[in-house]
């Protein structure tokens, strides 16, 4: 059998025990995997749990779910209120056409005397118009 050489480096880190106050080491890697991804390990003394609940992985995962949540809401609302905005505009433009061709905009009946009619028929019409602007 031939003599092969296996490097072996392990970095260990320290931690103490919050319950019985025991000095141990872990295996950095092993550490840090748990960080990332969540888990926990034991204290060999007292067999109390130590580790990380929620990792920087999920905190970063729940950050970017949300995130992309609210841009599908904003993205939503843009989208309703840019068919909103169609939709008026096209009910302006229909009264607009109704109005030339001598339709009232109140009582819909057609007349040759518009600006007349308005005065004589509905007074408080041009008022309650401004008014909404």
């Amino acid at each position: 059998m031939g003599n092969a050489a296996i490097n072996l480096e392990v970095e260990l880190t320290p931690i103490n025990c919050g319950e019985c106050g025991a000095t141990y080491a872990i295996n950095e890697r092993y550490r840090r995997q748990r960080e990332e991804k969540s888990g926990f390990w034991h204290c060999p003394y007292c067999q109390t749990s130590w580790g990380y609940a929620g990792g920087e992985n999920a905190r970063l995962k729940k950050e970017l779910a949300e995130e992309k949540a609210r841009k599908e809401r904003a993205l939503a609302e843009a989208n309703n209120l840019r068919s909103v905005v169609d939709l008026e505009r096209k009910k302006a433009a229909r009264l607009k056409k109704r109005v030339a061709a001598g339709v009232c905009p109140c009582c819909h009946r057609t007349v040759s005397q518009m600006a007349r009619h308005m005065k004589t028929k509905h007074p408080d019409y041009a008022h309650t118009s401004e008014v909404s602007k």
